[in-house]
């Protein structure tokens, strides 16, 4: 197996999911907010902002792997009304710098809200603007024609939405978790926690520790109960999530038809890229995607009744659907690298 490749692609695929995650964010935001309230919608959604930065800064590092020489990255720059690889590493960097401001707005509250809302859509904008360039930097390229079609851009997209909305998702789910099973070791009740105090029997300075232990939680994260707005908002998105992230599995596993069919009846090195997908490498990797699709739809049969009575089963379902995903997606972007057949060589 050729390795040469792989810091870009744990460059293009953690890029994808980065860009996927913040624009799942902002869908969230629209559609969530008029039914939830905005500062529910935030509770929830909140954590899984933190995580995207990391993962597009990992990607890019690893990128930077694939130069002999990182120096020559300027280089690259200074053909970018000409170059797809020029804008993608432009649009990366400013994909990254915008996802970075609006995590220290959030974090620390600055700004106005709509602020806040126009520089995350400018986020979301500049990100699916790198998603584009990363595939234009292969589709674009006459010379290899099982790159040269429309296969390409639609791989990535795919991983970008599949990926993305998986990742909030688990990040959605995992912070509920630890918020119900805080609510269940302390034994709060989340709509009163004055109420807990005052059924509680005896007094004096134990009463009062408990009472100053209760409110600083309540302030920091409120705990979570089944029956609480932000469970019932949690669960209803990641709910969609897993339906659109099911629903994108299938569109993969259409395109990737399509896609052999136009290869085996092209050009001669379109059809030697067409037997890269008739290996058991590929096989394998549509079966873990299948595998992702199965827990996904247990877990939307699972939240069916919009409850949240088992968050353990629930965030293992989700978090390995995540990553059985991720796997499969690596192994995808292995096999797009396996059919650079150049025309003529």
């Amino acid at each position: 197996m050729n390795l040469d490749e792989l810091p870009m692609i744990i460059f293009t695929v953690f890029a994808q999911m980065s860009v996927g995650a913040f624009v799942a964010l902002g869908i969230i935001h629209v559609f969530g907010v008029p039914k939830w309230g905005r500062d529910t919608i935030e509770r929830v959604t909140d954590p899984a902002i933190y995580a995207i930065g990391p993962t597009l800064v990992f990607g890019l590092i690893a990128s930077m792997f694939h130069m002999n020489d990182i120096t020559n990255t300027l280089n690259v720059l200074r053909h970018w009304d000409s170059s797809w690889l020029s804008r993608e590493i432009i649009f990366g960097v400013a994909f990254a710098g915008l996802g970075f401001l609006f995590a220290i707005m959030q974090w620390f509250k600055l700004g106005s809200r709509n602020l806040r809302q126009i520089v995350a859509a400018l986020a979301a904008i500049v990100g699916l603007a790198l998603v584009y360039a990363m595939s234009m930097i292969y589709a674009s390229v006459v010379t290899i024609p099982a790159w040269n079609t429309w296969a390409v851009p639609f791989q990535f997209f795919a991983t970008t939405f599949l990926l993305g909305g998986l990742a909030v998702g688990a990040a959605i789910l995992i912070h509920m978790s630890v918020r119900y099973r805080a609510a269940s070791r302390d034994n709060v009740a989340p709509a009163s926690p004055d109420e807990t105090v005052e059924n509680e029997s005896g007094g004096g300075v134990g009463t009062l520790v408990r009472k100053t232990r209760t409110q600083a939680k309540t302030m920091a994260s409120e705990p979570l109960s089944p029956s609480s707005t932000d469970a019932q908002a949690g669960v209803a998105i990641i709910r969609w999530v897993s339906i659109a992230s099911v629903v994108i599995g299938v569109a993969i596993f259409i395109g990737y038809i399509f896609h052999i069919v136009n290869l085996a009846t092209g050009v001669p090195e379109q059809q030697l890229a067409a037997e890269e997908y008739q290996t058991g490498f590929f096989l394998f990797r549509l079966a873990i995607l299948g595998i992702a699709a199965v827990l996904l739809a247990v877990f939307t049969f699972k939240t069916a009744n919009q409850e949240f009575k088992n968050p353990q089963t629930l965030t293992v379902l989700m978090v390995t659907a995540l990553v059985l995903a991720v796997i499969s997606e690596f192994m995808g972007r292995y096999i797009h690298y396996e059919t650079l057949f150049r025309v003529g060589m």
